[in-house]
């Protein structure tokens, strides 16, 4: 997979056919995998009867081998070869293509536009002024050797190259300098411990360790004029290894481009909690808390002119980056930096583009499974979102055909998404859930997320907890690819050997809670519907966000092989396609449970003073403990019941599964999260101060944050109402599997 970095081009290396890597793979992938130790399915076909899993594993197989490398850089073609910012005439043409790409597939096409409120530059400038005048550059120039550096229509060039962070304000600012290291809340806590005022500076940070969104927050409320964002060296340049053209890493003038928008809700800024129609009730932007101060990004060549002359006091430790010169931070009276940027911000029409399978269970309007990943890129976006939508693509293609062979379709609805305007804030996935909440609520199963999925081949999963045996299951069946010194690709056991590698002991891989900053969030946030983040990395560079971002970077650094893409999409294909076809969706009753429990034992520990006397949280672990324990009886009670061939009709799955589904419905609250209502999940959130990070039992987190124990005490009693609620759908499967026909209320959603 990967190329020698010192070639001036690719080309591209010999592959291994699906049947070689079918070879090389264990015979019976799944033979390695863990067991439940209650059956002898194998990992994640608890759900089947025995008699059936030699079948569904043929099934795994045949997707597994059709997942084609060559078609999944077809498709990167298809999207990522010209420039396509939410809102643009490339952005319009990809839509169109999109939407031919699913026809031709034979699966129902919808278009679905929205009318949202978006940032564009328009003109940026900055120069040190005193003590003596330097212009610096804020655009990125021609890569030499990369064609698409180069190929830019003249008449969008000048703005194409120029970084920008979108909503920024609008203005002309001069001031004396000030760094803020990572520009996090705790770092301007130390400037203020340290008497450095930022009221009326340039203050710089650079990117990393937040939501650069929270950077300017952060600036804007220290009293700052303006903010400059630069990429560090030490960060993702030289420090990490050879840059680009030559290697993969940013070289001086790469830029980070990116948003700033840090709302209390998600989507478009105008219409939060409803669909941005083009006729929707909107908000006056003025009322809106977007940036008001000019905020600019920078490559590490304008940051050295700026700070290589500041000589003010000595940074922390930590706080030194990778330019070769000890960082201030203050750059004194002399030194003084004008910063002008000038932004447009209007109402723009883009589109989703929404490709339905039909399942035979499903009602009309069931969503099912739903499988996505934006399509909007600030310039070209071959790693960041595209090669992640090139998977929605493939495994589209895979098992709408893997179907038709079959004869058979799947039980359960499949959606395939591409989302607008996600990189301006999550837009497009938020609309889209705004204007359908009721019908994911009632008839979606789970959501798998693929944004900048494949770069490198390092399995990475962030999930829902109930989605892990499912996950770990298909990656059970997936061939692990690896690449040795000469670029040749080989295969060594399975995705979830590797996976499992890195948490020697565990039976399971043990997945992380989502976080904030793609189009999962408005799934979790509004819905509770499962969600799960699939993903790739360790490829020897980054071109996040930047101009270079594009096929020649890409196919040069992350390789030509497109193994990577071909890993993410087997694992995905594998677990929708068992999803939708299971007898019951696959989930873990017991793992939601034990992952609060764990939670909660955290938060115990890290703040004590808080979680004590009324705020103790050792009722609700020693609750969500107890739960573990019967949802573990009942999940085996359920497959033991399954594992007999014919022994359930329609009717009982579908009641089972309407249990199933509220389960996770229950950690849903109307009245929202403390201090931020439109998040309605008590489960999970994104945190309020990075914005990327994961929030697990937020209100609790919040209240930890806030040292307010009767937060706390009021957030734990809501828990333990979640759990007691889980506790009756417990009892109402109890009751299924004895055959009790007044098992399943018909009350709908609380």
């Amino acid at each position: 997979m990967l190329l020698s970095l010192s070639i001036a081009c690719f080309s591209f290396l010999p592959q291994a056919s699906p049947q070689q890597a079918s070879a090389a793979a264990p015979q019976n992938a799944s033979a390695a995998a863990p067991q439940n130790a209650s059956a002898a399915a194998p990992l994640g076909l608890e759900y089947w009867s025995g008699e059936s899993h030699a079948t569904r594993l043929a099934h795994d197989e045949a997707v597994v081998q059709a997942i084609d490398p060559a078609s999944l850089s077809s498709w990167h073609d298809l999207v990522a070869s010209e420039p396509h910012s939410a809102g643009s005439e490339g952005d319009e043409r990809l839509i169109a293509s999109l939407a031919s790409a699913f026809e031709g597939m034979g699966l129902e096409v919808q278009v679905h536009p929205f009318t949202t409120y978006l940032s564009r530059p328009v003109s940026a400038e900055l120069e040190i002024v005193s003590p003596a005048q330097v212009t610096l550059s804020l655009t990125e120039g021609v890569l030499p050797g990369d064609p698409f550096s180069e190929d830019l229509d003249d008449a969008d060039a000048a703005l194409l190259r120029l970084g920008w962070n979108a909503y920024s304000g609008s203005g002309d600012v001069t001031g004396e300098v000030v760094y803020a290291n990572y520009g996090r809340l705790e770092d301007f806590q130390k400037l203020r411990d340290l008497g450095v005022d930022c009221t009326g500076k340039i203050v710089m940070t650079r990117y990393g360790g937040n939501f650069r969104g929270y950077k300017a927050k952060y600036a804007e409320a220290a009293g700052a004029a303006g903010l400059i964002i630069f990429t560090d060296p030490a960060d993702s340049g030289y420090g990490r290894g050879l840059e680009a053209p030559e290697g993969g890493w940013a070289n001086c003038n790469q830029i980070q481009r990116g948003s700033l928008k840090t709302l209390l809700y998600s989507g478009d800024p105008l219409t939060p909690g409803r669909e941005a129609t083009a006729d929707a009730e909107r908000l006056d932007p003025a009322e809106v808390a977007l940036p008001k101060i000019p905020v600019q990004p920078v490559g590490w060549l304008a940051a050295t002119q700026i700070m290589a002359p500041m000589d003010g006091p000595s940074v922390p430790g930590d706080w030194q980056g990778g330019m070769p010169f000890r960082y201030r931070l203050t750059g004194g009276q002399d030194l003084r930096v004008r910063l002008a940027v000038e932004q447009k911000r209007e109402l723009i029409e883009t589109a989703n583009v929404i490709a339905t399978l039909r399942g035979t269970d499903s009602k009309p309007e069931d969503p099912g499974l739903i499988v996505g990943c934006h399509h909007d890129a600030w310039i070209y976006g071959a790693s960041d979102p595209t090669s992640g939508l090139i998977g929605v693509l493939e495994a589209a293609r895979v098992l709408t055909e893997q179907y038709k062979i079959r004869d058979e379709p799947p039980a359960r609805t499949i959606t395939f998404a591409a989302w607008g305007a996600e990189e301006h804030g999550v837009i497009g996935s938020t609309e889209w859930v705004e204007g359908n909440r009721m019908r994911i609520i009632r008839g979606g199963t789970l959501y798998v997320n693929l944004d900048a999925a494949a770069s490198g081949l390092r399995l990475g999963v962030s999930a829902s907890p109930s989605l892990t045996r499912l996950l770990a299951g298909a990656a059970a069946r997936v061939p692990q690819p690896v690449v040795d010194a000469k670029g040749e690709v080989t295969y060594e056991g399975t995705a979830l050997d590797a996976w499992l590698a890195r948490t020697p002991g565990e039976a399971l891989p043990r997945v992380g809670f989502l976080g904030g900053g793609s189009d999962h969030v408005s799934f979790l946030a509004l819905c509770s519907l499962p969600s799960a983040s699939i993903s790739a990395g360790g490829a020897p560079g980054t071109a996040y966000h930047s101009l270079y971002d594009d096929l020649d970077w890409y196919r040069r650094v992350v390789g030509p092989d497109y193994e990577s893409a071909a890993l993410v999409t087997r694992v995905t294909a594998v677990a929708v396609d068992r999803a939708a076809c299971a007898p019951l969706p696959p989930v873990d009753l017991a793992a939601p449970a034990a992952a609060l429990a764990r939670a909660a034992e955290a938060l115990a520990k890290s703040h004590p003073t808080v979680f004590q006397e009324t705020a103790s949280l050792g009722p609700l672990i020693a609750h969500a403990e107890a739960q573990v324990k019967r949802a573990e009886r009942v999940q085996s009670g359920l497959e033991a019941s399954l594992a007999k061939a014919d022994d359930r009709d329609a009717t009982w799955r579908a009641e089972a599964e309407a249990v199933l589904r509220r389960m996770e419905r229950d950690w849903l609250r109307e009245a929202g999260l403390p201090g931020r209502p439109w998040y309605r999940n008590l489960y999970a959130a994104p945190d309020e101060t990075s914005g990327y990070a994961a929030w697990p039992l937020p209100g609790l987190q919040k209240a930890a944050l806030e040292g307010d124990q009767d937060l706390a005490a009021g957030q734990a009693a809501q828990l333990e109402d979640v759990l007691l609620r889980r506790e009756a759908r417990l009892e109402q499967l109890m009751r299924l599997l004895r055959g009790d026909e007044s098992a399943v209320e018909s009350s709908g959603q609380k």
